[in-house]
């Protein structure tokens, strides 16, 4: 048991890893948001549609009775990637990686009227929190924000909002994970094709930056996670999910030269803080 669950941490940690580079991948494109995520979901389609079929094609029968929540879920999660890159590009990669965690608490705003859960006065205290480190993010002292990154955190809160709803439809689908991904994505692919049809050639470098994040990022990544899951707590699963933000002012700052302000960090304190409250006492909400 003892060495299950610690096969189940360092999976979850590789993963978390993974994911805290994908700015820095998404940056080195040089492409599009709608670019890189047509690019990230149809590669991961593919794998796992391959994998589906070498499996043989079990999970359809599951399909039936919760179909349309899967669309909605693969709308949510191509939006969600789309403004979550378009952070990227016009913030540095704090900013948005701290505003997108604002995802949680959103997800607890949403509950009572999705979920029917009543909101437990810990986590009125973490909104508190979380919108205090929004306000100091863009507004703190010495914070020395243009146009371009209050649009790069605005799209961040953007990506956050469409990752709450992808996080409430991923407690209602009844569905295997992987089954669940792979339609996800097949449905993202979908929604992003007409967006780069003027935009599908790419160098030689974008294509490998692009063919790194759907097979390492996505496909391998969600992956391990899934499995991780099985192994250990959820709650320790969410703690486990700050080293994703963590890692990624981290890489920003080796690979990119970024340092992230003082307002910044703060603020990203504060939503961290806040975001670690909720998570503590929902098992429900995986980051």
């Amino acid at each position: 048991m003892i060495l299950k669950e610690l096969k189940g941490y360092l999976l979850i940690i590789i993963a978390m890893l993974i994911w805290g580079s994908v700015g820095i991948f998404a940056r080195w494109t040089g492409e599009s948001s709608s670019v890189i995520v047509f690019y990230r979901v149809i590669i991961t389609f593919i794998i796992l549609v391959i994998l589906w079929i070498v499996k043989g094609c079990k999970g359809l029968s599951d399909l039936r009775t919760n179909w349309k929540l899967v669309v909605l879920s693969g709308l949510a999660l191509g939006l969600n990637w789309y403004f979550f890159f378009t952070a990227i590009q016009r913030t540095t990669v704090a900013n948005a990686v701290l505003s997108y965690y604002v995802a949680p608490i959103i997800v607890t705003i949403l509950s009572p009227v999705l979920l029917k859960e009543k909101i437990e006065r810990s986590s009125i205290v973490a909104l508190v929190f979380g919108f205090l480190g929004v306000v100091v993010m863009m507004a703190g002292p010495g914070n020395k924000l243009g146009a371009e990154d209050l649009l790069g955190i605005g799209a961040g809160l953007l990506a956050a909002f469409f990752y709450a709803i992808l996080t409430i439809l991923g407690k209602k689908i009844q569905l295997s994970a992987r089954l669940l991904v792979m339609i996800q994505t097949g449905v993202a692919s979908i929604l992003f094709f007409p967006q780069v049809l003027g935009q599908l050639i790419v160098s030689s470098k974008s294509l490998i930056m692009l063919l790194i994040i759907g097979i390492i990022h996505t496909a391998f990544a969600l992956t391990i996670y899934y499995e991780g899951i099985k192994m250990i707590k959820v709650q320790h699963v969410g703690v486990l999910g700050y080293l994703d933000p963590l890692s990624a002012i981290l890489f920003a700052f080796f690979l990119l030269g970024e340092i992230p302000g003082f307002s910044s960090l703060l603020g990203g304190i504060l939503i961290i803080f806040s975001s670690f409250l909720i998570l503590s006492r929902k098992k429900s909400i995986k980051v």
